[in-house]
């Protein structure tokens, strides 16, 4: 019987009356309008501004109830108005745009075995297989949580690198992608058109790295690795993008003219062989019970891996099949993404502690009452500084969801004030050091607070443990404990004291002896002769770490040439900013450094300068631009120029020191002749460059 047919009183005996029904589906169709809106807002932020408010398993919800409403109601949908269909984000106008020659597609997900089962079933159905009698091959893989990009190749010859954009159009960012270890620009023995496709990441220890300098610094940290390969693919600078040091792994084809390969795993296989970064957790497996074996195994490493992952995904290996299973309007019907389940814990916030670093820095930790997560007891989370607590209104005593950052690292996630005891009062961060009282101070602009006290005990000791660290100097023999017997025995104020120590000094502390004093002391005489970058990294100046203090030695080349430069020559230094630059030329000039420097050269350090480290101090503080058709490759005379210290950029601006010009130069030639910029041809390229004791061709 038909709605039409029934009377009200039907109706209502099935429960449902006409106005019922009415106001059932306005408010479904307002759910779907919010949700809409959502899912665009929420859209625009995680693919085009890189800067996500919510967890993937969030938006995974708000996308599986809209499509669900869709399902229920075609006629709501449109694949123009559907951010729950859409692929990506839209193209950013900072990049030149490309057209994909192939689509990149989205993926469907599941959530549970019974799910992926559910997966194979309508894949068999797709195929015209009876559901009972699939019996598929799969490529299973890992779902890296990084940006997507397809590379481009004709006759072998890398055209382009984008992303993926829309699916359709992506932003043309091949110079950022360069920047990335193991990407072949040419591929021998092609013919025809070729895209190779994969993920852009940031590994958790370049984000951990990269989240401690810039605590360091004050500045703003990486909400996650994710958002740090988006942001550094999206630099305009490739080597803002370098200094990021991405990583990526290659997993698919779009068009493959030539390539002789008939699965997925002939695909990867391929890959390898070329030269591409290739994932080393891909598994060929036979039947959808292994497949799901393939999940739990991986979901059971997941924190020991060395990239975030939010799932792994389940690829029909047969080639052809997949052709004839064919796509809906956003994904695949033969691949499907298997989502890791995000786990929470609740527990209790019972203090937190102040420790103080090298810097002086307040550094708040969090103690929680004791929780296994992913398979790890979690008894502590960083708490960054005083505005992260604010923000979160933090009392002593709140129940406090918890969980790991990328499946590793324990963060709160928010507090649950219902259940805050009676009595408790928001957290007051301290503003004096909690070690040896003196003020703490926040300087405008700076999320952290700073111990003022110079002479500060625990930013003494922090220091000396940092000077001996494995990333400094490396001397094993000296170890926290031993660093505060030698402290509190009043024989080492600074880490030049570290060199005045003697034999018996060492011998008749507690658990000496001669054996070990001279082990120590042979280590501190190795010490002497290590590379530069250890020893400006063991100055603890803030911002450098080991990468840093290797830019800097390759740069400069001597300690005396890195102490003598202006801020702006340090800021040359690729992947150093003006912030950082000011910042380690006020260090190096203020009295406490300049004093322990004195004190170590006279104990014999700082006197190296490697052949190596004195050729790439030629063109430091140089900028070059290259533009026009050049006899030799660009990406050629730009590592030549790179290895001698000079910083090659792709934009002409005042800070240029010389444009390189050939043939049919172009825009940059025009722009730097108004800026009034020297330009050379190749010949007087090679002539600065021998004046200056930099040939190329040495």
């Amino acid at each position: 019987m038909s709605a039409e047919q029934r009377t009200p009183n039907e109706d209502s005996a099935q429960g449902v009356t006409d106005q019922e029904k009415t106001s059932q589906g306005s408010l479904a169709r307002q759910r779907y309008d919010w949700l809409t809106a959502e899912l665009a807002r929420h859209n625009r932020l995680y693919h085009e501004q890189d800067a996500p408010e919510i967890a993937d398993h969030e938006y995974d919800a708000l996308a599986r109830e809209a499509r669900a409403l869709e399902a229920g109601h075609p006629d709501w949908l449109t694949q123009a108005t559907s951010p729950a269909q859409a692929v990506g984000g839209a193209p950013s106008s900072a990049f030149a745009a490309v057209n994909h020659p192939t689509p990149m597609t989205s993926l469907d997900n599941v959530f549970g075995d019974d799910e992926l089962r559910g997966f194979q079933e309508k894949l068999a159905r797709s195929l015209n297989i009876a559901p009972d009698a699939a019996d598929f091959a799969y490529t299973c893989e890992l779902k890296i949580d990084g940006l997507s990009v397809n590379l481009y190749y004709i006759d072998g010859e890398l055209q382009w690198a984008a992303t993926r954009g829309n699916g359709l159009t992506g932003e043309i960012v091949t110079a950022q992608v360069l920047t990335i270890a193991g990407l072949p620009q040419k591929l021998e023995g092609l013919k025809g058109e070729l895209e190779v496709r994969g993920e852009v990441y940031l590994s958790r220890e370049e984000f951990a790295a990269y989240n401690e300098r810039a605590e360091e610094l004050g500045s703003a940290p990486l909400k996650n690795p994710r958002n740090g390969a988006a942001g550094a693919l999206r630099q305009k600078d490739p080597e803002l993008t370098r200094s990021r040091n991405l990583s990526a792994i290659l997993y698919a084809l779009g068009k493959r003219d030539g390539v002789p390969v008939q699965t997925q795993w002939e695909v990867l296989e391929w890959l390898r062989e070329k030269g591409f970064p290739v994932s080393e957790y891909s598994r060929h497996v036979r039947g959808i019970d292994e497949a799901v074996q393939y999940h739990a195994d991986l979901l059971a490493v997941r924190g020991d891996l060395p990239f975030d992952v939010d799932g792994t995904v389940i690829k029909l290996d047969d080639l052809n099949l997949q052709a004839e299973s064919g796509f809906t309007s956003r994904a695949p019907k033969w691949a499907i993404a298997y989502k890791f389940p995000v786990e929470e814990a609740q527990t209790v916030l019972e203090s937190i502690s102040i420790n103080v670093g090298r810097t002086g820095k307040l550094a708040p930790l969090a103690h929680l009452s004791p929780r296994l997560i992913e398979g790890s007891t979690v008894s502590k989370a960083t708490l960054h500084n005083e505005d992260f607590i604010r923000d979160l209104d933090l009392h002593v005593g709140d129940t406090v969801i918890v969980r790991k950052a990328g499946g590793v690292i324990p963060e709160i996630v928010r507090v649950l004030p219902e259940l805050r005891p009676e009595g408790a009062g928001p957290y007051r961060f301290p503003d004096h050091c909690p070690i040896c009282d003196f003020p703490a101070v926040r300087e405008e602009g700076d999320a952290n607070r700073y111990c003022t006290n110079p002479a500060c005990p625990a930013k003494l000791y922090e220091g000396l443990r940092y000077f001996v660290s494995r990333g400094a100097l490396d001397i094993r023999g000296i170890g926290e404990k031993l660093t505060r017997q030698l402290l509190e025995a009043g024989l080492v104020k600074d880490a030049a004291d570290f060199y005045q120590l003697t034999a018996e000094q060492l011998a008749n502390l507690e658990r000496g002896g001669d054996k070990k004093a001279a082990n120590i002391l042979a280590q501190l005489e190795d010490s002497k002769a290590k590379p530069l970058w250890r020893l400006i990294n063991a100055l603890g100046m803030s911002g450098v770490g080991d990468r840093n203090a290797k830019a800097l030695a390759r740069a400069f080349g001597s300690l005396s040439a890195l102490e003598a430069a202006t801020p702006e020559q340090i800021e040359a230094v690729p992947g150093l900013g003006g912030v950082l630059a000011h910042s380690v030329s006020a260090e190096l000039g203020s009295e406490r450094l300049q004093g322990l420097i004195a004190k170590l050269r006279a104990a014999g350090l700082g006197q190296q300068v490697s052949e190596a480290e004195s050729r790439t101090a030629q063109l430091a503080g140089l900028n070059f631009v290259l533009t026009g058709s050049l006899s030799r490759p660009r990406d050629v005379l730009k590592a030549a120029l790179e290895a001698r210290g000079a910083r090659v950029t792709g934009s002409v601006t005042g800070k240029t020191s010389y444009l390189v010009a050939g043939e049919d130069a172009g825009s940059k030639l025009t722009r730097a002749q108004e800026l009034g910029l020297p330009v050379l041809d190749e010949a007087a390229l090679a002539a600065l460059l021998s004046e200056l004791g930099a040939p190329l061709l040495d």
